[in-house]
């Protein structure tokens, strides 16, 4: 009999539901002080966990800045499969949906994102992170990506260069976060609505030239949109 390669040292099934219990714990966290300020213990203790068992899913408090990243990229791939499906005839339709729920996502955790958000260049900067970081965020930055290119070659969306507008259309969502007490008392979709005209009016052509800013109010096209 062939033994297993790799012989988990937990549960993998329990490793991620311990790891979601951290992450809803940090965000409940971030909500009431800054990241600085918050304590490994102070964390292990609102996920329910001993102070020290922590450790035996993250090495280190950094780590959490991953399980932020990865838990809020898992939301969104979770809803790639039923974007895809109903956007299937249509890249426009896909970017825009896709655009939706990671502002579903980001205002969920907003105090958490802003914290991600923030630190993002010190994880780069650090070779241990920087790979790992990489692989966590390219499921996002390829969901945005992909539509776009199948748009931009069927002649349906214009653009010059793909990585300016995948990190454009990442801003344009983060600026729910990011803008602070002067975003403070709108909701989601009020901005959903101006970022989603910036879109259409910048990105997407029609018979007569970019088109008009039709706005739905959700992430799915405007009718005969594609």
């Amino acid at each position: 009999m062939n033994t297993a390669l790799r012989t988990p040292t937990i549960d993998d099934a329990l490793a991620r539901a311990r790891k979601r219990q951290i992450f809803v714990a940090v965000t409940r966290i971030l909500a009431r002080k800054s990241f600085h300020e918050a304590t490994v213990r102070e964390i292990a203790l609102e996920a329910g966990l001993a102070a020290g068992s922590i450790y035996v899913y993250l090495s280190g408090k950094d780590e959490i800045l991953l399980l932020i990243a990865e838990s809020m990229v898992g939301e969104l791939t979770d809803a790639l499969p039923a974007i895809r499906a109903e956007n299937a005839a249509g890249p426009r339709g896909e970017i825009l949906a896709v655009m939706h729920a990671a502002l579903g996502v980001i205002d969920r955790y907003r105090e958490a994102f802003a914290v991600l958000n923030h630190e993002l260049r010190y994880l780069e900067q650090r070779p241990e992170y920087r790979g790992r970081l990489r692989e966590v965020l390219r499921p996002y930055r390829a969901a945005l990506a992909e539509p776009l290119e199948r748009g931009k070659a069927e002649g349906l969306i214009q653009f010059d260069d793909l990585y300016s507008v995948v990190e454009a259309l990442h801003m344009l969502c983060s600026g729910l976060a990011m803008g602070a007490s002067m975003l403070a008392k709108t909701d989601k979709e009020t901005y959903w609505r101006e970022i989603a005209a910036i879109v259409r009016g910048r990105f997407f052509v029609s018979a007569a030239g970019p088109a008009p800013n039709r706005i739905a109010a959700t992430g799915s096209p405007a009718k005969g949109e594609s």
